[in-house]
């Protein structure tokens, strides 16, 4: 704005000392610019809009994140400099890195730059928007865009199946075709009906009410709410990316066996667990995005000691440790 007006001083002062028309025919047009842009920028400025976002819902690790951040336009004003800064971090790592990206949008347009940002460590990745801005083209005002302050994208390790998993032992107890009145049995009495879950026992299917009902229902006993199988990884530092990695290398296998168990995520600042059960691919995904928000520790076997402790439900847990994986029996 001071150079501006320094210009517009310079011209006025050469037209009174020259008294030469096209000057003063330039000064009336230089001055009419401002007049005319800047009410232009004001008015279209509200109507221009920002939206950041990953073209991709989550990567495997090893593989770019396309950020994208795109300025639509639907006025009729051009807009030669926007700009929009923002930071790079994963959530399991203190480095972030700061960037700035200076565009030109013209009317009508959409102005889209997509970041591909290389994953070499899996965690939450984050793109947090500092600011978004429009400057008029004299560069007298720059105003502020409303943005969306973070975009986030898990990255996931490479999913290789762990056949070493040995066989885990039964963690629905004794079957109901194969247990007796003997005294210290489970028992067998039905609890619910529902409907087929992958990974249930075929044994336990209700075949008549299946057929009757053109579905799979299978018998739920009083003693499957006691025992189960649940997968409890470690949050350590240190370990954290082969605790991943082995986790759903053991997803995996189970999977493929049809067994049906749960994740356990222990919350170390909260001192509590949750529990999910892995029934299909969006269940591991939500169990993997859950765990990436969770605190991480120092001390190995604390989820397993607290799990232990707290007696909050009988369970045969595999253990996750980065490589030690442990089977637990559990104690009827």
């Amino acid at each position: 704005m001071i150079a501006y007006a320094l210009g517009f001083v310079f011209l006025l002062v050469l037209f009174l000392l020259m008294e030469q028309p096209f000057l003063l025919a330039f000064l009336v047009l230089y001055f009419a610019v401002a007049c005319i842009l800047l009410p232009l920028f004001f008015l279209s400025y509200r109507k221009l809009s920002f939206q950041a976002y990953s073209r991709v819902s989550s990567v495997d690790k090893g593989n770019d994140i396309p950020f994208a951040f795109s300025f639509i336009n639907p006025s009729f004003s051009p807009f030669f400099l926007c700009r929009v800064r923002f930071t790079l971090k994963n959530l399991y790592l203190d480095n972030s890195n700061e960037h700035d990206i200076a565009v030109h949008v013209l009317p009508k347009q959409t102005q889209t730059i997509t970041v591909p940002v290389e994953t070499s460590h899996i965690g939450i990745v984050k793109a947090e928007i500092q600011s978004v801005s429009a400057t008029d083209l004299l560069h007298f005002f720059t105003m502020t865009l409303p943005y969306t302050p973070v975009v986030e994208v898990p990255v996931f390790p490479e999913i290789t199946p762990n056949e070493d998993l040995p066989e885990t032992p039964s963690a629905d107890g004794i079957d109901e075709y194969t247990e007796s009145d003997a005294k210290g049995n489970i028992s067998s009495d039905i609890r619910e009906i529902r409907q087929y879950q992958p990974g249930d026992r075929l044994q336990r299917i209700h075949w008549k009410l299946s057929a009757k009902l053109d579905d799979l229902f299978v018998k739920e006993m009083a003693h499957t709410s006691i025992l189960s199988l649940v997968l409890l990884p470690e949050l350590t530092k240190e370990e954290i990316e082969p605790t991943v990695s082995n986790l759903l290398g053991c997803i995996k296998t189970l999977q493929d066996r049809e067994e049906r168990f749960e994740v356990g995520l222990f919350n170390a600042a909260a001192v509590d667990f949750s529990f999910l059960t892995m029934v299909d691919e969006s269940a591991v995904i939500e169990a993997l995005i859950r765990l990436y928000y969770l605190p991480l520790y120092e001390e190995k076997e604390t989820a397993l000691d607290a799990f232990t402790t707290s007696g909050i439900k009988k369970a045969t847990v595999i253990s996750i440790c980065g490589d030690d994986i442990k089977i637990i029996p559990a104690e009827l």
